[in-house]
């Protein structure tokens, strides 16, 4: 008789346990089971609508190119980059493959990280609020300042829109008070 009694208070405490995880888990998730957010920031959010061919002239054997010219087309879909090499050959890079990695030109993955400091690199940001020129990426100022002429023609056709993110308080490890780390 004492061995149900005991198993009968076993059985009673594992429910009990099994509640208080449910409860537990269900405090930090919406109505519709996704994380909650301590708070949501909306931001704006510019994306480009036009495309760029961007002319990059090879000035170091490997990996180190300067842009020469950059030009603003209407069809973003068919931005590339012309890269001039020192061997004397020409590369022409489809941005639309280099994004999505289906690029065979091989060096892309040197390419795109060099293009995001350019007028080129609002193919790949999707949000040109966060997106500025590198002076240093440019053979002369004269392209520079060219390319810096066109970005606000660039940014003027650009289509907004609002989002919603997670607030400050809800990025991080350990920011705050979570069921999902430990650290706060």
């Amino acid at each position: 008789m004492n061995f149900m009694q005991q198993s009968s208070a076993q059985i009673k405490l594992k429910y009990l346990a099994l509640a208080l995880v449910t409860v537990f888990f269900l405090q930090g998730c919406s109505s519709d089971g996704s994380p909650r957010f301590k708070d949501i920031e909306e931001i704006e959010v510019s994306e480009s609508t036009k495309g760029v061919i961007c002319e990059v002239e090879e000035v170091e054997p490997g990996n180190e190119f300067k842009v020469i010219e950059e030009q603003v087309i209407d069809d973003k879909m068919a931005s590339m980059a012309i890269v001039h090499n020192l061997d004397g050959t020409v590369d022409s890079v489809s941005l639309h493959k280099m994004k999505n990695d289906e690029s065979s030109y091989h060096r892309a993955s040197v390419m795109r990280p060099f293009l995001m400091g350019t007028l080129a690199g609002t193919f790949f940001n999707r949000n040109m609020n966060r997106h500025s020129l590198d002076p240093s990426r440019y053979k002369s100022t004269d392209a520079f300042n060219k390319s810096k002429g066109m970005r606000s023609g660039i940014a003027n056709s650009a289509t907004t829109r609002r989002m919603k993110v997670p607030g400050k308080g809800s990025r991080g490890y350990g920011k705050g008070k979570s069921f999902r780390s430990f650290g706060g």
